[in-house]
């Protein structure tokens, strides 16, 4: 069995730029490394080039897609970049707001307790915990529960 190739011609005029270019990376390092030969080389060329063109010509708009989709990837990257920069300092916002929060309370004279909420599907809604008043020393009329007793929780404030 013989193998069958066909061979075809191809000149590259010099005094054309595009021809220029062509011979040039034709005979690129790049190619050299990437590809196993100069006509696998071509082949790959001819056929993305080919699929390309089929591609246009059916969606005359398939570039500006791709140029939008492309700008829009680069924004997406640059605002998680930028929030993702910004975390610390928002925690830490965060933290100095509960903190002013929390002695704005104990100024007043009561401490409120907050319950975290828990989000997804097995979400419960919050109930508050029984408030004492630190000067009368009365719990709230709602909710007569106390917290159980936990060693690791400290309820005194140093007062």
């Amino acid at each position: 069995m013989a193998d069958k190739t066909w061979n075809k011609n191809v000149r590259f005029n010099m005094n054309s730029e595009d021809a220029v270019q062509a011979w040039s990376l034709l005979h690129s390092a790049e190619v050299d490394r990437e590809f196993k030969s100069q006509n696998e080389f071509i082949i790959c060329a001819i056929n993305d080039f080919y699929k390309r063109h089929i591609s246009t010509k059916k969606d005359p708009y398939l570039e500006t897609r791709e140029k939008e989709d492309a700008f829009v990837d680069r924004i997406v990257e640059q605002v998680t970049a930028k929030i993702l920069a910004n975390i610390p300092a928002l925690a830490g916002m965060y933290l100095l707001q509960q903190q002013t929060a929390l002695a704005a309370g104990l100024q007043n004279g009561a401490m409120m307790n907050v319950t975290p909420v828990k989000m997804g599907a097995d979400a419960v809604t919050a109930s508050p915990l029984p408030v004492t008043n630190v000067e009368t020393g009365l719990k709230n009329k709602a909710d007569d529960n106390e917290p159980e007793e936990n060693e690791l929780l400290d309820f005194s404030f140093g007062m």
